[in-house]
């Protein structure tokens, strides 16, 4: 005799490409702090995968340096510059994250910043 409820049966041939559309839509919608904390809980529940992960990731810039974006720094001292809209997009040096979206943080060292291009590699050997 069949029982009058049924439960659910798993699928007899999972959709394994809408699953990982699923978890690629998840991602796109996470926060910088959701990803983090991800990132986080993996490297402590699977340490493997969490190298895995991250080498995936970034790629090792030290294979191939033409592949290194150029960094302004100033020509005078090595430190970063940058250009700040708020202002007047004038060459001010800066403390802070190398990257245009972190925190920078404009100081007067002294002198006029002196704006040059260099190669992350070329910028260690110069200065």
């Amino acid at each position: 005799m069949s029982p009058i409820i049924t439960r659910p049966s798993p699928e007899a041939h999972p959709d394994r490409d809408a699953a990982a559309r699923r978890r690629a839509a998840r991602l796109a919608k996470a926060t910088t702090a959701q990803m983090q904390a991800a990132l986080a809980f993996l490297s402590m529940i699977d340490p493997e995968a969490f190298e895995i992960a991250m080498t995936a990731a970034t790629p090792d810039l030290a294979d191939d340096p033409e592949d290194e974006d150029p960094i302004p720094l100033c020509a005078t001292c090595g430190a970063p510059v940058a250009l700040f809209p708020d202002q007047d997009l004038t060459w001010l040096h800066y403390r802070g994250t190398p990257s245009a979206s972190g925190p920078h943080h404009p100081y007067n060292p002294g002198h006029t910043p002196n704006p040059a291009w260099y190669l992350p590699h070329e910028a260690a050997e110069e200065f």
